[in-house]
């Protein structure tokens, strides 16, 4: 729906992987989300050789992290054979030759200063697309890790904005059932979910009031379709647009989203009971999964 609108536009592929996904390029940058780089505790230079020590070990790390995420980059990510969002790879959106140049590019600038590197790289793959036109406000890309690796985001891009289309996790649930990846029966579903909404909140936790809009999607499809419209709208601050509105009203129905498709497609009441059990703890927690489970 925002592809459609003059000021936005998406990734090619929508979901482009390699910048939050395992050993992607945030991975590179800030090490991985259990390595609890950024909350390490700082040395001061007046120490030096400490200093000099650790600069020099995570120099290392993070040159070999960037040998896994090149590698990574063209065997896996670059031709993807699946269809949309997940294929068909970053073959589809920008050149070979460019591709290879920025990654020479970023590995020489790492050791300078990283953050900067990563912030220079993804200007220029951007920019790089063979379908830019240079003129929008903003490049959507769809990757789900990218909530969760919030953080991470916002110090290469302060000003980034978050739209998190939140789902009723029973559905979720039964579309991940129907794929060869993830959960395979609906009870691994249910912890699956759960570390998801967990590691999302913690996400969320760190996006500056004013970044972050949350979206119903049963309400963008039925409930409250204009009313959700609208705050998109107001949320990036841009102009209704014909072409978006038409996208919006023809093409997003709650019969396309399979609103409430769990209940003809999982039938068990061991789910039912879990996923209310899976409620409690979240919510023991303060974390809400905006939908009554129990």
């Amino acid at each position: 729906m925002l592809n459609e609108h003059s000021q936005i536009r998406t990734s090619n592929p929508t979901e482009i992987k390699f910048l939050s996904n395992r050993g992607g390029l945030l991975d590179v940058i800030f090490g991985t989300q259990s390595s609890k780089a950024l909350e390490r505790e700082k040395i001061s230079v007046l120490h030096y050789r400490t200093y000099r020590d650790r600069k020099r070990r995570d120099s290392q790390m993070r040159l070999l992290r960037f040998q896994e995420f090149r590698e990574k980059l063209w065997q896996k990510w670059w031709e993807i054979d699946a269809k949309p969002p997940h294929g068909p790879g970053l073959h589809a959106g920008i050149k070979k030759d460019a591709l290879t140049h920025m990654l020479i590019n970023f590995e020489k600038s790492l050791t300078r200063n990283p953050t900067n590197a990563g912030t220079d790289f993804m200007n220029t793959f951007i920019s790089a697309q063979v379908d830019s036109s240079g003129n929008e406000k903003y490049w959507a890309e769809t990757t789900p890790m990218n909530i969760s690796y919030a953080r991470h985001l916002l110090a290469i891009y302060p000003q980034a904005r978050f739209i998190v289309m939140r789902r009723d996790p029973r559905d979720v649930i039964a579309s991940l059932l129907t794929k060869d990846w993830g959960p395979s029966t609906p009870l691994e579903g249910v912890e699956w979910i759960e570390n998801r909404l967990r590691a999302d909140n913690q996400g969320q936790s760190f996006i500056p009031k004013g970044q972050l809009l949350t979206i119903n999607l049963e309400d963008l499809v039925g409930n409250a379709a204009q009313q959700s419209y609208k705050q998109i709208l107001e949320f990036l601050e841009i102009q209704d647009e014909a072409a978006m509105r038409a996208f919006h009203k023809e093409k997003m129905s709650r019969d396309l989203a399979s609103t409430g498709r769990w209940k003809t497609q999982i039938d068990s009441p061991e789910f039912v009971t879990a996923m209310a059990e899976m409620a409690q703890r979240l919510k023991a927690d303060s974390i809400e999964c905006g939908y009554e489970l129990a």
